[in-house]
């Protein structure tokens, strides 16, 4: 049953959905665009995101898995998550590029930059330590709405203050529960997940 239970939340609550949370949130702030742009702009925004930053990644370290390219999906060998890490990464800045390119407002391509940022610090930190990733990407999202919400954009607060640590909380339980991550892992994970969010302030 616990098994079950930390697999069934590490799946949910896992950080590869989580570029597609901070834009829905994005997209019902007081941010003064929201009303100028059609829902159209949405949908294709939208859609776009969940094809190239949950799609499009999740087929390449399927197929790479099949390919022997890499070991396991859920693993705790630096070189799988390390793969896996950067062909996220890839996908992250190709989105970029491209949202770029067809002028897409640079409010709408914070959560791509924030994942981006985020991705290159856990690249960096599971080179000699197995940092959570689940926890690195909930407390990005925690901070970052924080800092956005401090500069005066209306960001409903039960996201900041109820919503989001709890799903950090439960992200963090399922991990230890499913003994993929100690304290200190989980808390690296949480410290690198503030830096990427901060980076919100510089932008």
């Amino acid at each position: 049953m616990k098994r079950f239970i930390s697999q069934t939340l590490s799946f949910v609550l896992h950080p590869v959905f989580i570029p597609l949370w901070f834009a829905i949130v994005l997209i019902n702030s007081g941010y003064f665009l929201n009303s100028f742009l059609n829902v159209n702009f949405y949908k294709s925004y939208l859609w776009l995101l969940i094809i190239i930053m949950i799609v499009l990644p999740t087929i390449v370290i399927i197929f790479s898995q099949q390919l022997g390219l890499i070991e396991s999906i859920d693993s705790s060998i630096s070189i799988d998550r390390i793969k896996i890490l950067l062909i996220i990464l890839l996908s992250g800045f190709f989105l970029y590029f491209f949202f770029k390119k067809i002028h897409i407002p640079l409010f709408y391509l914070l959560p791509i930059k924030i994942s981006i940022i985020l991705t290159i610090l856990l690249v960096i930190f599971s080179t000699f330590m197995n940092v959570s990733i689940h926890s690195a990407g909930w407390m990005s999202l925690f901070s970052s709405l924080y800092v956005l919400q401090s500069r005066l954009i209306e960001i409903h607060i039960l996201w900041i203050i109820v919503i989001i640590p709890i799903l950090w909380g439960l992200a963090c339980y399922a991990r230890h529960l499913a003994g993929k991550h100690n304290s200190l892992q989980l808390f690296t994970g949480a410290i690198l997940g503030v830096l990427s969010g901060l980076s919100v302030l510089f932008m």
